[in-house]
């Protein structure tokens, strides 16, 4: 499948035409992952967008140590097929506040951020199509994110 068609089928890039997506899709390289691999950890220079081809990928929050609860790592989301991981990489401050781990083996493209933001900035077509899908990409994160976490509050609290 070609980097055009990729984004094309991307809730993030929907509104484009197809010679806009050419205009992204001319600055992204496909990349692999194994199962296990960490695609991007929180705190690291959000300097990439992907947009997941093939596989799953958890996006992952690190949670604090609490009392007698060590520090743990949970899933507030399960990126797959046409959706994106990464999107930290279009806004400030332009780092990741999660870590995106691969479920199984993963084929991804990657859009150069810093292209991406001049591409943005200099088309506001492009820019305001793509802020969009953004907008309906955080929206549904969000949700996930609500829904893991009162989960997590659900969860009987440990009896000492």
């Amino acid at each position: 499948m070609t980097a055009k068609q990729v984004l094309k089928d991307c809730v993030l890039f929907f509104g484009l035409s197809d010679s806009e997506l050419e205009k992204i899709a001319s600055s992204a390289v496909e990349k692999q992952y194994e199962a296990g691999a960490t695609i991007f950890a929180a705190g690291d220079n959000a300097e990439e967008l992907f947009v997941i081809q093939e596989g799953r990928v958890a996006v992952q929050m690190t949670l604090p140590k609490t009392g007698e609860l060590a520090s743990r790592r949970i899933t507030v989301d399960v990126v797959t097929k046409n959706e994106v991981a990464g999107w930290s990489a279009i806004l400030e401050p332009y780092k990741y506040t999660f870590t995106a781990v691969c479920m199984q083996h993963t084929l991804a493209l990657s859009i150069s951020g810093n292209k991406l933001r001049a591409l943005l900035r200099d088309n506001h077509k492009i820019g305001y199509e793509v802020m969009q899908g953004l907008a309906k990409v955080m929206a549904a994160g969000l949700n996930d994110t609500r829904q893991v976490l009162m989960s997590e509050r659900l969860l009987p609290a440990k009896l000492t």
